[in-house]
């Protein structure tokens, strides 16, 4: 937690080491996993009831990491008796910081036992301060948001993102089919559900699916079902050329590949030569057909033209914020400006590589219309050659409702337990 919190190092990946280092059993895993993504949901509710214990008394950097651990158990959870997350708590004090800490521990996590039902709350009159401590956020996300959306739509969208987010499955389809998958899985001790929108969902619990025979052999993708949703937008055919231009780690790549039966030739590049290795790695754990991963520089070259490009551009993911709660502390509203700039940038370029009547299609997982609408409007405004499509047609019918009157696909606010994306798609005219 504090390497997560010093360097803004992926939390998910943070505990996958520790996990490789330490051989957790498969029930301590789930429990410091649970603990781990749990303190980092509600860190600002958690650090405001130690200030209101603590009496102004300062609590050390360490010490309080202790606190925030039991607390979270004390008041969240239900797995381990209070007696026992005390002794542990003032047991680690004590040997972080002595005596006085253990102490001071002890006291503290006595007195919030004590007041459990009745713990202290945030002054509601003060709106945007009191839905920062509840629900954990940084004061200036709520107060954009409700300058944007009002106070109920800002507490809405901020209570969602500290819920835990399903595990969703994409079915390889040129591997396996969705029922014979299923199948798999319950036969495993899954409980698997058919997913609402997504033809190749599949909604699990209760298995660790990375450990599976059926995800070596490549017969699924773990991602998420409003992120399957937009590759059907970019309407792939078989026998295109396609350019999947920020591709890494491969979920969508992937997907173009199955929904065009292998047929349509991809290349897939990305800005990262890291994350390169990543979508390499993905793609051939799926076996992914007719996919060509390339330099950014090759891709660009200048005898390159594509029947369609994809742009799921770099963005604040402020969409996708119940999956990487760590980054609640790590983002600054600053960077949604030099997002917006960057994605600008990249639509300009690739555009010069999109033949005439082929289509270009823009996503994101922000919420934030600098990087959304504002950038479909400019980038629309600047290129009169470019005409904004419908969208409606490429979903799913559930899904169709998705997108708004302006014709984007926007699932900030949905009821279907979807990551929040944006889309737009355009056609060349000439």
């Amino acid at each position: 937690m504090r390497e997560a919190e010093s360097t803004g190092a992926d939390l998910g990946l943070l505990i996958n080491e520790v996990i490789n280092k330490t051989q957790l059993e498969r029930r301590d895993q789930a429990l410091m996993t649970e603990l781990v993504y749990g303190v980092f949901r509600q860190r600002a509710l958690l650090d405001w009831w130690i200030d209101q214990f603590a009496r102004l008394k300062r609590v050390k950097k360490k010490i309080r990491i202790i606190l925030r651990l039991a607390l979270y158990q004390v008041i969240f959870l239900d797995r381990i008796p209070d007696y026992a997350i005390v002794n542990s708590a003032v047991n680690l004090a004590k040997t972080t910081e002595g005596l006085g800490a253990g102490r001071f521990v002890n006291g503290m996590l006595r007195n919030v036992i004590r007041s459990k039902d009745t713990l202290p709350q945030p002054d509601a009159k003060h709106p945007i301060q009191a839905i920062a401590i509840l629900t954990s956020h940084p004061v200036w996300m709520v107060k954009r948001w409700i300058s944007r959306w009002g106070i109920e739509k800002a507490r809405i969208l901020c209570e969602s993102n500290n819920l835990t987010p399903p595990m969703t499955l994409r079915v390889n389809r040129l591997k396996t089919t969705r029922d014979v998958l299923m199948t798999a899985l319950i036969a495993e001790g899954a409980r698997v559900e058919v997913a609402s929108l997504s033809p190749d969902a599949l909604s699990v619990k209760g298995l660790s699916v990375a450990t599976l025979p059926a995800f070596k052999r490549g017969e699924f993708y773990i991602q998420d079902e409003g992120a399957q949703l937009t590759a059907h937008l970019l309407g792939a055919k078989p026998g295109e050329c396609i350019l999947d231009l920020c591709a890494a780690p491969g979920g969508k790549t992937s997907h173009l590949a199955e929904l065009t039966a292998g047929k349509a030739h991809i290349i897939a590049t990305d800005r990262s030569a890291k994350r390169l290795l990543l979508l390499k790695e993905n793609l051939e754990r799926l076996q992914s057909p007719n996919v060509q991963i390339m330099p950014l520089s090759e891709a660009l070259s200048e005898n390159r033209q594509y029947d369609r490009i994809l742009v799921d551009a770099p963005c604040s993911a402020l969409g996708i914020l119940r999956r990487i709660p760590e980054g609640k502390w790590s983002k600054k509203e600053k960077m949604i400006q030099a997002y917006a700039k960057i994605q600008l940038e990249i639509l300009n370029e690739v555009v010069a590589y999109l033949k005439p009547g082929g289509y270009l299609l823009y996503v994101t997982c922000s919420t934030e219309r600098e990087e959304n609408e504002a950038i479909a409007e400019t980038f629309l405004m600047e290129h009169p050659e470019m005409e904004r499509d419908n969208l409606s047609v490429l979903l799913p019918v559930a899904a169709r409702k998705y997108v708004d009157e302006s014709g984007y696909f926007t699932s900030t606010f949905n009821s279907d337990n979807i990551d929040r994306f944006f889309a737009v798609r355009w056609r060349k005219m000439k």
